[in-house]
């Protein structure tokens, strides 16, 4: 009795009474009503009454506000519009049913859209990481990188490595400039600390390097630090390293580097972050370098980078003519030029060890967006293939009072919903990769905590973007279905899928494109590891003598090594010399008849040309028995071009250009070795024994093949039995040779990564073509089975479309690809032909996996008994 004498509640009457439109409140309040004892006959009065206020609440926004707005006009309201906002409350609850009712179809559009996610996330991390550099410095817009302009005659053009003296003059002589520093990196060292004893990286710079750059000082006063040429600056990681937990500041240690000298730690500074194109550990000043009064005066030898930082109010006018003064006084041909720090990690014409291609990020960003227009397009194809099933879905909501727009709406929040839930497994995905692709593209990049805010944005606005473009199709496709014809059954079963073939064949095409790119990069790289350099590069061990280059002892290290080593077995041979491959080399510039020209120059003993294999063209070996041979050259072929000869073994070298004698005698000549990386050009060489480039510092050590394992720790027992005070520090030649092509085999690794999701994504779309086709010739199939035909005949039916496809996506991709890796091996000097065969294996491969991709779907419709698809017919 209680429950029948309910009312709706007082307050929610007078608050819809208030707000409601005047010309419509007695339609509506009617319809509360009656809505309200409807809901009172099946529930409690409590939960009817707040079904009442929740229903009066929702009218509040989605129609009085409206109609208050325009109180002049009168509309009268609509059943629908109650119906459409009632709806709108289960699109969420509808749209989750669709989704897990429709599993496999969901998880491979989840896939596909979240892959494609990751990787732009992945690949905006990687392009803002690239912007990033340098830009932490709080002097970054005045400092500058200095370099050498060749002649035009010089194809080299700019170089960073300057003249060991330059950096005092640019200083004495350049008003515009405030502070300058040299930074020479890399260099090896013997490092100790009582019994402490490590091969280590040593940088040399200039006091004005704490001034200049902002890199924290932990320790140490930056505007004295360098007064004293004996103080050292070390960062945390080498003080923990050495020190421990004891105080580093003031602690002595050893540095070996041609002689051995007593340091003074006088400051801890920060590790170079991750995107900074200046690396170091352990800093030096300049001054301490073995031989530098001596190299101060020698104008000919270029190795050494210089930084400078211009005044607050220099002008760029008078700078560059300051320079231009300077280069003619000193550098005779070669002008001098610069870069801004905030440039010269992307410049990379201009050779640095922390540099990067621009395009590299281009392309990168190319790939995402492939990838998540594939993924788009999947989601186009495999929601027209499950349309079928919905027809009736459809109509019956259009029975009851749906319109178009709403349908529209339905599906278009379904999108949404799981263009959200890739979202979330993109950034999952991304979390967990991360560590991947910063191994892959050399990054260090780090997702710190208030980076989530912007990384969550970018995610949300891709999630709208991808929704709306996935999306909108099958909405606009799925809303026009005719409820009349679809629940009479005179509605057709085949699906117009015309839209959605012109789309595969794109997201085919751009797959084939990819699959004939990593074809080619694959055969180059292969090409590079297996070409004929010109010497033996197996078996070698490079070891460090641990000596500096000016340094006489590194010499006598190589030839006790040597005496040792005879008779041992394993050890094929020993030699030494003052660099090896890819690990630093010389170029010494000289005149030639008033033309300037430059040779790259390797000091090495007698043994260098036999232990590398390398082959004489004409002449002999040195002999270290003919006291002439420590002044005489060996030339290679590409020097003798060069300068012209006609009979090298008459000639003389005089890179010293002595205005008395004639120059080096040369006693051979050796046929031309890849002595740079195959991106370059076979330049001019010649070898010396002259101690003017320095000693050995490094010790080519030939093995065995066999038990190289063995045979190398030989080696580390002999070398610890010689030279107990110094650590065995050792490379492999072919991995060192092989370093040059680290960027190439990461990019070539990033290609080959996104290829494999291409064709994943690409065989999804393939899937879904098909099963439309499927769902299309279901019938068609049971009459063909019904007349006879086999399962051949059947499968050849359903998919020599899709073998047409493929060939025309290939037929579009093959130019594309060839005009795109055309230009990648003009970066090599040396590279593969592209031959026809390189795009008929990836055309057959591509074919393959299409066939495979769609003989599922061929498969099941052959399969199904005809009687089951015909009986109501």
């Amino acid at each position: 009795m209680k429950k029948q004498n309910s009312k709706p509640p007082i307050l929610a009457e007078k608050f819809f009474a208030w707000y409601c439109d005047n010309a419509a409140i007695e339609d509506l309040h009617g319809d509360m009503t009656e809505l309200f004892y409807a809901n009172l006959e099946r529930m409690s009065v409590t939960r009817a009454k707040l079904k009442y206020c929740q229903q009066v609440l929702s009218l509040v926004f989605s129609y009085a506000i409206k109609k208050r707005k325009q109180r002049s006009v009168y509309r009268p309201y609509s059943s629908h519009s109650i119906n459409q906002n009632f709806m709108i409350g289960n699109y969420f609850k509808v749209a989750s049913r669709n989704i897990l009712k429709r599993k496999m179809y969901s998880f491979i559009n989840a896939f596909g859209l979240s892959v494609g996610i990751a990787f732009c996330i992945l690949i905006y991390l990687f392009i803002r990481d690239e912007k990033s550099f340098d830009q932490f410095h709080a002097n970054k817009n005045q400092i500058y990188r200095m370099e050498a302009k060749r002649n035009s005659k010089n194809p080299s053009g700019r170089d960073a490595s300057l003249q060991f003296g330059l950096r005092n003059v640019l200083k004495d002589e350049v008003p515009q400039i405030k502070y300058a520093t040299r930074f020479n990196t890399g260099r090896t060292v013997v490092l100790r600390y009582r019994d402490k004893i490590f091969s280590e990286k040593i940088s040399y710079v200039d006091g004005d390097f704490f001034k200049m750059f902002s890199f924290k000082l932990f320790a140490g006063n930056a505007e004295k630090l360098f007064e004293n040429t004996l103080e050292a600056v070390i960062t945390p990681a080498i003080a923990e390293k050495y020190f421990g937990k004891e105080d580093a500041m003031g602690k002595i240690i050893s540095i070996d580097n041609g002689g051995e000298r007593l340091f003074t730690i006088a400051g801890i500074i920060e590790a170079p972050p991750a995107n900074s194109s200046l690396d170091f550990q352990i800093l030096v000043p300049e001054e301490s370098i073995p031989g530098y009064e001596k190299q101060m005066t020698d104008w000919r030898a270029f190795g050494t980078p210089c930084f400078v930082q211009l005044s607050d109010n220099a002008d760029a006018a008078q700078f560059r003519a300051s320079l231009g003064k300077v280069g003619q006084k000193y550098m005779g041909d070669i002008e001098l030029a610069f870069t801004p720090l905030t440039e010269m990690h992307l410049m990379k014409s201009v050779g640095w060890h922390k540099v990067s291609d621009p395009q590299y990020a281009y392309i990168l960003g190319g790939l995402a967006l492939l990838i998540l227009v594939m993924a788009c397009i999947n989601y186009i194809s495999l929601a027209l293939t499950t349309s079928a099933s919905r027809r009736k879905e459809v109509g019956v909501r259009k029975v009851t009072g749906a319109g178009r727009k709403q349908l529209m709406y339905q599906f278009g929040f379904e999108s949404l919903l799981l263009a959200c839930i890739s979202m979330l497994i993109g950034i999952m995905l991304v979390i967990l990769f991360l560590p991947s692709f910063n191994q892959f593209t050399g990054k260090g990049i780090v997702i710190a905590w208030n980076d989530w805010a912007e990384l969550l944005s970018m995610g949300l606005a891709l999630t709208f973007v991808v929704g709306l473009l996935a999306g909108s199709y099958p909405s606009v496709f799925l809303s026009r279905f005719q409820p009349a014809l679809v629940l009479k059954g005179h509605s057709t079963s085949q699906l117009q899928a015309g839209f959605t073939k012109p789309l595969v064949v794109l997201q085919f095409f751009l797959s084939a494109s990819l699959i004939i790119c990593s074809v080619i990069m694959y055969r180059q790289m292969k090409f590079v590891a297996t070409k004929d350099l010109g010497y033996n590069k197996e078996q070698t061990l490079v070891i460090q003598t641990q000596t500096g280059w000016r340094d006489k002892e590194a010499n006598k290290i190589v030839e006790r090594f040597r005496t040792r080593a005879q008779g041992e077995s394993g050890i094929v041979s020993v030699a030494g010399t003052g660099s090896s491959f890819n690990q630093g080399v010389g170029r010494f510039w000289y005149k030639f008849n008033d033309e300037e020209k430059a040779a790259y120059v390797y000091a090495v003993d007698p043994n260098y040309l036999p232990t590398l294999g390398i082959q004489l063209a004409q002449g002999r070996n040195f002999d270290a028995n003919i006291f002439s041979d420590s002044s005489a050259v060996i030339v290679n072929e590409a020097l003798v071009k060069d300068l012209k000869w006609t009979d090298p073994l008459n000639e003389h070298l005089n890179w010293r250009e002595d205005t008395v004698g004639l120059g080096s005698k040369v006693i051979g000549v050796v046929k031309d070795y890849h002595f740079l990386s195959l991106e370059e050009n076979i330049e001019p060489l010649f070898l010396t024994m002259d101690e003017f480039f320095g000693y050995h510092t490094k010790m080519l050590v030939r093995v065995e093949a066999g038990n190289i394992p063995a045979s190398v720790d030989k080696v580390r027992s002999m070398w610890k039995e010689l030279f107990p005070d110094k650590p065995l520090d050792y490379t492999f030649l072919d991995q060192d040779v092989a370093k040059q092509y680290e960027s190439y085999e990461r990019w070539m690794s990033i290609t080959g990564l996104a290829t494999g999701f291409a064709i994943l994504i690409s065989c999804m779309g393939l899937f879904g073509l098909a099963g439309i086709n499927a769902v299309n010739r279901t019938k068609e199939i049971g009459i063909r089975k019904v007349l006879g035909a086999g399962m051949s005949s059947i499968f050849i039916l359903l998919n020599k479309q899709y073998v047409w496809l493929s060939l025309i996506a290939f037929a579009l991709a093959v130019p594309l690809s060839w005009y795109l890796m055309s230009q990648w091996l003009t970066s090599f000097k040396f590279s593969i032909a592209i031959s026809w065969e390189l795009f008929a294996l990836s055309t057959l491969a591509g074919l393959v996996i299409a066939l495979a991709t769609v003989s599922y779907h061929a498969f099941k419709t052959a399969l199904v008994n005809p009687a089951e698809t015909l009986k109501y017919e």
